[in-house]
This record gives C-alpha cells, structure tokens and sequence, in this order.
C-alpha cells in the first residue's frame, strides 16, 4: 500500500514538474548564485553570494557581491586580509552587513577554490558534511552550492518550503531535513537540481506568502492549498 501511494505521489510530482518547466522561465540573472557560478566557475565565490543572499534579494546580493569584488576582490587571501570595516560598508546594501561581514572573512580564512573542488567531487552526503564544517556553511548554503555543481541534492529556502507544502510534497510542519528528504524521494535526481530553481520562481510569481494568485497558478489543480484555504474560511 506503501508502495503505490508513494507512486502516486512521484506521479502527481512529475506532472506538477512538467507543468512549472512550461510555464516559468529560469533566468540565470534571478538567482544571484547560479549568475556567479556561470560567470566565475569558482564555488567560493558562490558561497559568498550565497551568504550574501541569506534574508535579503539576489538583486541586492548582486550589488553587494559587485561591490565587494570592486573595492577588494572575491578571494580567499584578499578577503581574509581586509579590514572588517571595508567589509562591511561594502555589503551594506545586502542587510545584516555586520553578521554578514565576519562570516565572509571566517570563511576566507580556511577556504581556498582548490579545497572546496575537492570537496565537491565526494558523494553527496560526505560533501554535505564536510562543506557544513566550514565557517558560517549551514545545510542550505551547502546544498546551494553542491546544486549548482550538478550534484543530486535540493536546497530549501522559504519559496521552496512554502511551495512544497502548500502542494502537498512536504509535510506540513516539516523542517529543514524533512523537506529536502521528501522533495528528494518524489523527484528523479536528474531533476533535483532544477527543482529548487523552479519552485523558487514559482513563488516569486504565483505562490507569494500573503496573497498567492492562486486563480491564475499553472498547477492549481494539483494543489490542496485553495481548497483547504476556502475550507478555514467557511468555518
């Protein structure tokens, strides 16, 4: 019964998959990760936008990366050897400059490219943890990068938690390991990498936090969310 159910499901996830690859339009220049991995090929540069990127847009992540690059260069021994204070009034514009700033540094200090590709070539799990011993390098960031690198893993940010379980694919209290853990057995892993890409998109556009436009969302009819919505209010 198990076994059918969970087949079911995989279904119902491939199609709501097939749905969103023809309605979105995945723009490197919307996701400030992806943009740095294609321009840079360097994954600590990615780790930085990356954390740059934490509760703030990828637009402003953008600037504070093009900035920080301008005044004092993306790397591990320019970084590491900055004052923070130039850190700081160099990131500004991404919010939290300050939290944001000593992790940038920390993470400079023990990092360098050649480490880090290293890293990437374990199998998944291995370089999730190992990624995740680095300074400042939750479960998120390490996904985000192991993602970009065409590894089999998907990173759960808020658009991602939120759209997955108002779909349905996640548990609705879920947290972070429990998303990522379902998401990972519905979908194939040559999709893994796409999903938090898509899923990311569709909550910038349809699936917003307060007011979803869910009238006008490509796989309403694949998602509980309305109807349990419709349901509260009547009560």
């Amino acid at each position: 019964m198990k076994t059918i159910l969970l087949q079911k499901e995989k279904t119902r996830a491939g199609r709501i998959l097939a749905i969103l690859r023809s309605a979105l339009t995945i723009r490197d220049e919307d996701f400030a990760s992806v943009l740095i991995a294609k321009e840079t090929n360097d994954p600590f540069r990615v780790l930085i936008v990356t954390i740059l990127s934490q509760s703030c847009t990828d637009i402003s992540a953008l600037r504070a990366y093009r900035m920080l690059d301008k005044r004092i260069g993306v790397t591990p021994d320019k970084l590491s050897h900055a004052r923070i204070h130039t850190i700081e009034n160099s990131i500004r514009v991404a919010g939290l400059f300050r939290q944001k700033a000593r992790a940038i540094r920390a993470l400079a200090k023990v990092c360098d490219s050649r480490d880090l590709r290293h890293i990437l070539r374990e199998d998944v799990e291995t370089a999730r943890l190992e990624l995740q011993q680095l300074p400042k390098v939750g479960p998120k960031t390490a996904d985000v990068l192991l993602s970009i690198w065409g590894r089999p893993t998907i990173s759960v940010d808020t658009h991602v938690d939120r759209v997955s379980k108002r779909l349905g694919l996640a548990p609705p209290n879920g947290k972070y390991e429990e998303v990522r853990e379902s998401l990972r057995t519905l979908f194939d892993e040559a999709d893994q990498t796409l999903i938090p890409l898509l899923f990311m998109a569709h909550g910038r556009r349809f699936c917003k936090a307060l007011s979803p436009f869910c009238s006008t969302c490509p796989v309403m009819k694949f998602c509980p969310y309305p109807l349990s919505t419709h349901a509260k209010r009547a009560r």
